[in-house]
């Protein structure tokens, strides 16, 4: 009878847990890939994640990748954003299958048609504004113009604070990945707003 509700008892214990997901765990900062260690998520982590971003400047791009346990079940995100002179975008990726963020990342294609929207261009570095007659056309799904400004911009090895307006694929501040960073005081405003009308 004692081994039976022990087992009883081991059951319902292991049906509410539930076994641990395992992810493969690894980072790479110059190449479009990374292979990395299995491990075994902690409570909680339920997905297994992939975080890449792409940045084209000048015709030569250069990729990051992260993979890693998630703590929560999430959508499938991408961020986009360009300049006159770079384009940028994140892909989060999400699975529930062991070791299912093992295939490289996939970054949809870059679309270089314009799609009528266009938003003011300029850049400040060491300032918290910068205004501009200047304008670009945004391409593909970026039809949102963005201002940034805040402590993103690097010098050597330090960050130094400056500004930019450009187009984006986001529809509000909140959407931005570094959005958090605004209760840092690292980030000090993000606007999101509708483009420019030739009218």
């Amino acid at each position: 009878m004692n081994a039976f509700l022990t087992g009883v008892i081991f059951l319902i214990a292991f049906t509410a847990t539930g076994k641990s997901i395992d992810c493969i765990s690894c980072s790479s900062t110059n190449g479009t890939d990374c292979s990395g260690e299995v491990t075994t998520c902690d409570d909680g982590e339920t997905i297994c994640q992939t975080a890449a971003t792409e940045v084209q400047k000048d015709g030569v791009a250069t990729y990051q990748v992260f993979k890693f346990c998630g703590g929560t079940e999430e959508p499938h995100w991408s961020y986009r954003e360009e300049s006159l002179t770079t384009f940028f975008q994140m892909e989060v990726q999400n699975c529930k299958t062991d070791k299912c963020n093992e295939e490289p990342p996939k970054f949809p294609p870059r679309v270089n048609t314009t799609n009528g929207v266009k938003c003011m261009h300029c850049f400040k570095n060491y300032g918290t504004d910068c205004n501009s007659k200047k304008t670009m056309e945004c391409t593909g799904d970026m039809n949102k113009c963005m201002f940034i400004s805040g402590n993103i911009c690097k010098n050597g090895t330090d960050f130094n604070v400056c500004a930019f307006r450009q187009c984006t694929n986001i529809a509000t501040a909140d959407q931005h990945p570094l959005y958090d960073e605004v209760d840092t005081g690292n980030i000090l405003k993000i606007e999101i707003s509708e483009g420019i009308s030739d009218a």
